[in-house]
């Protein structure tokens, strides 16, 4: 059956599958029968699947996580919670993109409300906005990429270094230090040790969102480390929750997904219908 999904696909596609069959097996691509072929293609789409609402716990708490930290920064230091429309100067250049989306998206999701919905004239408002931001959206206002010129900053920090450890690390509260530094790669030795964590943060959620919009767009995930990207969810999780991390870690099927992978085959004739059946 796998197999009748795959035939009407460019083989193209299917290239990047063959040749993980023939490296795993230790043969030449031309010898890998379809059905494995079909049958690591299925088991990736599972494997997905099964990221995909990994992702969707993780982005929605971190999300939220962000959000509540975002609206207590811009109150003290504009007097409004509403840090897409109205944000403080220190903000305003990050979320600029981001909030004109918002608003785009959350006004045509307003004009699709059906007749009988419980807020069908409601206005627009912040939830409504913060409910259309992307998991890149929250990504964005993280620390990746330290200043190659630390001196030339006039507070010594950049503006997303000043936006983590006075508003953002609050977003993470049991993050620590010692956690941060065992996270974190690459980073300068010039680095201020109260942005660490920030840059750990950055970089978990990065990885986090190529391996969401490599499924996203249905691209293989076969080379990724998902051991490494398991560790980056867990990690940003329990640093927001850890009752949220040890629920998500006790419906994950990853792990389970990844130990179903099938790697090899006996070099006999199988038919299309057995295949994964």
């Amino acid at each position: 059956m796998p197999l009748r999904l795959l035939t009407p696909m460019n083989p193209v596609r299917l290239d990047t599958y063959r040749k993980e069959c023939a490296r795993t097996a230790g043969v030449s691509a031309d010898s890998v029968p379809e059905e494995q072929v079909a049958a690591l293609y299925v088991w990736q789409t599972a494997l997905g699947a099964a990221w995909f609402e990994n992702l969707a716990y993780t982005e929605a708490i971190l999300r939220h996580s962000a959000d509540t930290a975002l609206r207590s920064w811009n109150f003290a230091r504009s007097g409004s919670e509403d840090w897409l429309r109205t944000p403080n100067s220190r903000l305003a250049s990050l979320v600029k993109k981001s909030a004109k989306d918002a608003e785009r998206q959350a006004d045509t999701a307003k004009k699709r409300r059906a007749p009988d919905h419980p807020r069908k004239n409601s206005p627009v408002g912040l939830d409504d906005l913060i409910a259309q931001l992307s998991f890149g959206s929250i990504s964005f206002l993280m620390p990746a990429d330290p200043p190659t010129n630390r001196q030339s900053l006039r507070s010594g920090y950049t503006q997303r270094e000043n936006l983590w450890k006075t508003g953002l690390l609050g977003a993470f509260p049991r993050l620590t230090e010692e956690a941060a530094k065992r996270w974190v790669v690459n980073l300068p030795a010039d680095v201020p040790p109260d942005v660490v964590a920030g840059y750990a943060v950055g970089q978990a959620l990065g990885r986090l969102l190529r391996l969401r919009n490599r499924i996203g767009h249905h691209e293989q995930i076969l080379t990724v480390n998902h051991s490494r990207l398991r560790k980056d969810m867990t990690v940003l999780l329990r640093a927001v929750s850890p009752a949220a991390s040890d629920a998500l870690k006790r419906i994950d099927r990853v792990p389970r997904i990844l130990a179903m992978k099938p790697i090899s085959w006996t070099p006999v004739h199988v038919t299309n219908e057995s295949v994964l059946s």
